[in-house]
């Protein structure tokens, strides 16, 4: 079972991207105020490292075996901050809407961005080089999932596109679903795409056959994350300001992380970041809140 262990609150608006670094074993945060704070996990405490932004912060991405950050912002940039020399790399002007998703593949060293005008850009990670941009749809694109070698991009018009990291050119419409896609993330024990949407569900799909197998009312409001914590559980978070704890064999929701029986979040929980080597789950939200929560 999860408890919380920590609440931080230095952020002066909602706060919507979140990621952790174990090689500088920092937490970084971004939001509304146009700030990325850093988190010493050891101490506990807010570290003297902050980034200004000119647009509220989307998205955050470590690259380069956690030597580079990507910020994604709400004005369709995005920012490359060394973290060693502790300077910006350059702003990239790519998209015309908020970036607001991201994944790294290492292996093949590319960098894939997902913004809210319906566009995907394809970098190469090393020399930060833009290798291909496509025009996907007219909806927001706000989830990106890698399966092997193989990408799955999730937009608001319920459309879900998959292609090759070696055949970049060659996008196809996977599958369509009845409402906007927030997030998406892999089921590797049932090889299934999980999918959650605005409509608060939580749909598997079969990545053989493309039908949907279940699909589930997870919340009472959106979903925006889903992250594997270990090999049988995975969590969620929702507009409905809960993070719940899965069991990713039966689909059963094993606990609640709310408020007041939590002492949870206040208000919408926009994301999370799983980090298994503390055993935390670590969710942000619109009540500026920071929750740290440890497995027993």
């Amino acid at each position: 079972m999860y408890k919380l262990i920590k609440k931080y609150k230095r952020h002066s608006g909602p706060i919507y991207a979140v990621t952790f670094s174990k090689k500088y074993n920092l937490l970084f945060t971004g939001g509304s105020d146009k700030v990325v704070a850093t988190w010493d996990m050891e101490k506990g405490e807010n570290t003297p490292l902050a980034i200004k932004t000119d647009s509220p912060i989307f998205n955050l991405q470590l690259l380069n075996e956690d030597d580079h950050l990507f910020i994604g912002l709400f004005n369709g940039d995005f920012r490359l901050i060394d973290l060693k020399s502790r300077k910006e790399i350059s702003v990239f002007s790519n998209h015309k809407l908020g970036v607001f998703t991201s994944s790294y593949l290492q292996t093949y060293n590319r960098l894939i961005v997902g913004a809210g005008d319906g566009s995907l850009s394809i970098w190469d990670a090393k020399q930060f080089k833009l290798l291909k941009k496509h025009q996907l749809s007219s909806g927001k694109i706000r989830a990106i999932q890698v399966v092997n070698d193989e990408v799955f991009v999730g937009d608001s018009k319920g459309q879900i596109f998959n292609f090759t990291i070696s055949n970049i050119e060659e996008i196809r419409l996977f599958i369509t679903l009845k409402h906007p896609i927030f997030c998406l993330n892999y089921n590797e024990n049932k090889n299934t795409l999980l999918v959650g949407d605005k409509n608060a569900h939580l749909t598997s799909v079969d990545l053989m056959t493309k039908n949907i197998i279940d699909s589930i009312p997870a919340h009472n409001w959106p979903i925006y994350r889903v992250e594997w914590v270990n090999g049988s559980e995975f969590v969620t978070c929702s507009r409905d300001k809960i993070v719940k704890i899965w069991d990713a064999t039966s689909m059963k929701v094993k606990q609640r992380l709310c408020f007041p029986d939590f002492q949870g979040h206040l208000n919408s929980v926009n994301n999370l970041v799983s980090i298994p080597s503390i055993n935390s789950i670590v969710s942000v939200g619109d009540d500026k809140q920071i929750c740290i929560w440890r497995r027993n």
